[in-house]
């Protein structure tokens, strides 16, 4: 349901809750006041009661957010909640009527997947000036159509957007450190030193090397210690160990070739399936009496050989092994956005004009 079209139930159901929660009705109004004068966008006060509501953890029938990875086209009024992990230039057009309109994409991320949201004109104008990397958005009421790349959320006259909502469970999204954002310089591989942090590369994986597993604390990750399976010495709790995933690749990006090391949900999320999977996947090698280091090059060349050749984005620091040398430990992974990569180009040669 939109929000401006709160039923008059549910407002009595918020107030009750809310009063419930401890506030008085003064009180109410004066958060009213305030997430009025705080929204991006002019909204009704039966829809401001409604974002409290969410706000507050009062659930409403039919309004829960929906995980990206459950989007599906034709899907109307739909409430996501994720990070903002890309963000373009707004791009002007002229309509077939001759009027000129105005397109903004931002890519917004849950712990499921990523979605493209649509802007269009007056929004896309003010989400261009209010919205940055990294911040988290309350989508209500967006519209589900398809587009090249999958599905895209559309923001439509009737949607609202709530930027930085308090009161988020922020462990459901994707960490800050993890989302591409401005600070990650764009380096060849060539140029890389140990040492080096916040480094973007642009590559092709090259060589796939092995994939390994330890048993971990599910809370800090941590290695568990083998004589004390059930017990976090780290974070002082009894836990249920978890498999955690190393993954290692080579990137080549013609300047130079560097190992690269993709811990945890960033090794499922090269290979596209989960820890559970590989972990079996490997387990069978060794049954058959490969050992732990070849078990997972075989693995990895049996199933995931399609790898090869693939060109991806990658975010992280530079470390020094001294072993094999520099490794790029990978904070995250991108498939190649060609438009974001025309847009970096267009702009390097404008500042190679302007000196």
């Amino acid at each position: 349901m939109l929000i401006g079209a709160l039923m008059e139930d549910d407002v009595s159901l918020i107030m009750s809750k809310l009063m419930e929660k401890g506030y008085t009705e003064a009180q109410i109004k004066e958060k009213i006041r305030i997430k009025k004068e705080s929204l991006m966008y002019d909204i009704t006060t039966k829809g401001i009661l409604s974002i409290i509501a969410s706000e507050e953890g009062i659930a409403l029938p039919g309004k829960e957010d929906l995980k990206i990875n459950s989007l599906k086209e034709g899907m109307k009024d739909v409430n996501v909640l994720g990070r903002v992990s890309r963000k373009y230039s707004p791009k002007e057009f002229t309509r077939d009527d001759g009027s000129q309109g105005v397109v903004l994409n931002v890519i917004v991320s849950d712990k499921t997947g990523e979605i493209a949201v649509v802007f269009w004109d007056e929004n896309a104008v003010k989400c261009s000036e209010t919205v940055n990397r990294g911040d988290i958005l309350k989508i209500i009421a967006g519209q589900v159509k398809g587009g090249m790349k999958g599905p895209q959320l559309y923001i439509t006259s009737k949607s609202k957007i709530i930027i930085n909502p308090e009161g988020i469970d922020e462990s459901l999204l994707p960490d800050t450190s993890i989302v591409k954002s401005l600070k990650y310089e764009r380096t060849r591989v060539a140029e890389l030193n140990p040492g080096d942090k916040f480094k973007e590369i642009r590559g092709t994986i090259a060589k796939l090397y092995s994939v390994f597993f330890y048993d971990g604390c599910p809370t800090c990750l941590k290695k568990m210690d083998t004589s004390q399976k059930s017990f976090c010495k780290f974070c002082k709790l009894e836990v249920i160990p978890a498999k955690v995933v190393i993954l290692d690749l080579g990137i080549d990006d013609s300047t130079g070739y560097i190992r690269a090391s993709f811990f945890k949900d960033k090794a499922e999320k090269v290979l596209g399936v989960t820890a559970d999977q590989i972990y079996q996947g490997v387990k069978s090698y060794l049954e058959k009496g490969f050992n732990l280091k070849n078990a997972g090059e075989t693995y990895l060349s049996d199933n995931h050989y399609n790898l090869l050749g693939k060109e991806i984005v990658l975010t992280g620091n530079v470390a020094e092994n001294e072993f094999i040398g520099s490794v790029f430990q990978a904070h995250n992974i991108f498939d190649i956005d060609l438009e974001e990569e025309i847009e970096m180009v267009l702009e390097a040669i404008g500042k190679e004009e302007m000196q």
